[in-house]
């Protein structure tokens, strides 16, 4: 899809939100929210698991990414991926807990990750 259609479908899609609130604002019709459930502020919530080399490229293989497209999906350069999956460096940190939603839910990744060209 062009950048030009991408622009077109979010125009439509900025327009046809618009009118459902009028309309819900109006009485016309009621808006369906959802919620989502997530930990309470004083509520202890797990860490995500470790990632050693062989985790991280039997994930890779999961998802069918090449190293370059993974290394892209997760916004960490080629050369960090290659240092995780040869064990030279460990995941840390908050890409710990993208690792685990990769491996847990990878269609949460997937639809924020767009593949270009």
């Amino acid at each position: 899809m062009s950048e030009q259609d991408q622009e077109q479908d979010f125009e439509a899609s900025l327009i046809r939100a618009m009118g459902e609130m009028l309309a819900a604002e109006r009485g016309e019709i009621q808006l369906h929210t959802r919620t989502v459930d997530v930990a309470a502020p004083n509520q202890e919530t797990s860490a995500p698991p470790p990632y050693d080399g062989a985790r991280v490229r039997a994930l890779r293989a999961k998802l069918l990414l090449s190293p370059e497209a993974f290394a892209a999906a997760l916004n960490v350069s080629l050369r960090t991926l290659q240092a995780w999956e040869r064990d030279a460096r460990r995941p840390e940190g908050p890409t710990l807990r993208l690792l685990e939603i990769a491996e847990k839910q990878p269609e949460a990744l997937f639809s924020v990750v767009r593949q270009v060209g």
